[in-house]
């Protein structure tokens, strides 16, 4: 797959290589052709990756609700995206609140590219409107975020 990834409140130099340069090396040696339909089979393909790499399974924001991220690896947490675009508000939600009560340090969210997302359907999450939101909640969402889209 093709890669882009940028930083939120740098998120790069936040998440340790030992673990953001394997989930880089892994995304880019899947081998997937992004069309319509395509997002439940690139999700599952993604999970199954990382999970070879050590990553939880689904990871509980509070252990009072079962409100939860895709998944954590230290105190990295983890938001795969692969839905509509409207779920990536709850999942940086998710993650500051991780942040803010320190048990998360930093996180790494996975999404497709605009370009993949039009592929895949109607309205689907994706890179760069995500990077655009986070500019403009830059005082509010201030978890250091490595920011992966995929393509």
């Amino acid at each position: 797959m093709i890669i882009t990834t940028t930083a939120h409140h740098f998120g790069d130099q936040a998440i340790p290589s030992e673990i953001i340069e394997p989930v880089i090396t892994i995304l880019r040696d899947i081998s997937f052709e992004v069309r319509k339909g395509s997002a439940t089979k690139l999700r599952r393909i993604v999970l199954e990756s990382l999970f070879r790499l050590g990553w939880s399974d689904k990871t509980k924001i509070d252990s009072g609700n079962d409100i939860t991220i895709t998944s954590m690896k230290g105190n990295v947490g983890l938001c795969l995206q692969t839905g509509n675009v409207s779920r990536f508000y709850a999942d940086i939600l998710k993650l500051q609140s991780l942040y803010i009560k320190d048990k998360a340090a930093s996180a790494i969210y996975i999404l497709p590219t605009k370009n993949a997302s039009l592929k895949m359907g109607s309205n689907i999450a994706y890179f760069e409107r995500l990077v655009e939101e986070l500019n403009l909640y830059k005082h509010i969402i201030t978890i250091p975020i490595m920011i992966i889209g995929i393509e």
